[in-house]
């Protein structure tokens, strides 16, 4: 790598520090996403008119620097990407079009790749060429379980009344998608060890932090209250949408768990009520609810990075996760739809693209945009544990501290 590499040396008050860029990484920042990041030439306007970055070493204007400079390492391990909820205050008000808010959003996607295990699948959710590989594992192993089942191979379930458990039967998703989710777990929680390991070499715990539990407390209010996105300016009326999906994902969560619970309470001889519920079952009207704040949010979300630059540059990684969210909610109603009205072939062929979607959000939690709700998560509660919300530790790459950037005339 050293045919990649360039040396810089910037100055302190006191000292010369010398710093290892990355240029591969800096073409990998300008090509993903990040191409204005040229444009910038710290005017510190950024760290200005951001509602939301600590008092102490502010975000984004020392990413902006770390990204020129190619400091690959410390931008994967940035906290303070994550603390950023891509806004775009910075972005709109910057008077050199640099775009920090794509910048920033760029280094969480790069971070994921980075932390992921395996690494391939996570570049693969972010790569156009690539991403339709991961939707071609579920659609090739759902089909093959559906056609090994004795009804399957003779798409003899299309004849009769349309019920799906006759083309995938609860045993048989649970074999495909228990697994799945295990697998999701288990590389979650890997990406997240090895995030926290970072995190705990750049940002060290000082004595303004808050405990384990108040720190954990204090981040659900904030996300469930999204209190952060209502500080924005420029696109504050995002935090609508983002409720409306985060609520009801929530409520598809508890929808899907009461279903199995109540499937297996009935097996095991508890006198439930089985699937297909009616109508007014509150588990159905729950997950309709749930299934239509997720349309509404999603809905909300396409239509405004498609009609305004406000919410920032889109990349495939933000796109993909948008859309198969948004799919797999509308296959949802579809197949119900069709089932109401006995229309085999759609419905069930509807049904089979929303399982596939299902299995693409759940297995490929930690490399996809589903994964930022991890990271993003992890790093509130590290911000207040650690006191970064607080006082940011001293800078260790000869960066002179912040000064009042407000206090300062900006350069023309």
């Amino acid at each position: 790598m050293a045919d990649t590499k360039t040396q810089a040396v910037t100055e302190s008050a006191n000292e010369r520090v010398a710093v290892n860029g990355d240029l591969e990484f800096v073409e990998e920042l300008l090509s993903s996403g990040a191409a204005e990041l040229k444009f910038c030439y710290q005017c510190s306007t950024c760290t200005v008119v951001c509602p939301i970055t600590p008092d102490e070493s502010p975000f984004p204007r020392k990413e902006m620097v770390y990204a020129q400079f190619g400091l690959k390492e410390k931008l994967v391990s940035s906290l303070d990407s994550w603390l950023c909820i891509h806004c775009n205050d910075c972005s709109t008000h910057c008077p050199r079009g640099a775009k920090p808010a794509d910048v920033m959003n760029v280094i969480r996607s790069m971070s994921v790749v980075h932390f992921a295990r395996p690494a391939f699948l996570a570049t693969a959710a972010q790569s156009p060429s690539r991403v339709w590989m991961l939707f071609l594992i579920p659609a090739i192993i759902i089909a093959a379980v559906i056609l090994g089942l004795p009804d399957g191979s003779a798409l003899g379930f299309l004849s009769g009344t349309v019920v799906f458990s006759r083309m995938m039967p609860v045993a048989a998703i649970d074999v495909v998608f228990l697994p799945a989710v295990a697998f999701a777990v288990v590389t979650a929680l890997l990406s997240i060890l090895g995030f926290l390991r970072s995190l705990r070499v750049e940002y060290p715990r000082t004595g303004g932090g808050e405990s384990l539990s108040t720190a954990i407390m204090g981040t659900v209010l904030d996300v469930l209250s999204h209190r952060k996105f209502l500080e924005c300016t420029t696109n504050k009326s995002r935090a609508g949408a983002h409720a409306l999906v985060m609520y009801g994902f929530i409520g598809l969560v508890i929808t899907t768990t009461a279903v199995g619970i109540l499937y297996y309470m009935n097996r095991f001889g508890m006198d439930t009520e089985v699937s297909p519920y009616g109508f007014f079952h509150p588990v159905k009207v729950l997950g309709n609810v749930s299934g239509t704040l997720v349309f509404l949010g999603c809905a909300a979300m396409l239509a405004r990075r498609m009609a305004s630059g406000k919410s920032g540059k889109a990349t495939v990684f933000d796109w993909t996760f948008l859309w198969v969210f948004f799919l797999t909610v509308i296959t949802g109603f579809a197949s119900q739809v069709f089932r109401v009205f006995d229309l085999a072939v759609p419905a069930y062929g509807i049904y089979y693209v929303h399982l596939v979607l299902v299995f693409f959000l759940l297995a490929y939690v930690p490399y996809t945009k589903m994964g930022h709700i991890l990271f993003r998560a992890v790093a509130m509660v590290y911000a207040r544990w650690s006191g970064r919300a607080i006082v940011r530790p001293v800078i260790r790459d000869g960066l002179p501290p912040k000064r009042d950037v407000q206090a300062e005339p900006q350069p023309q």
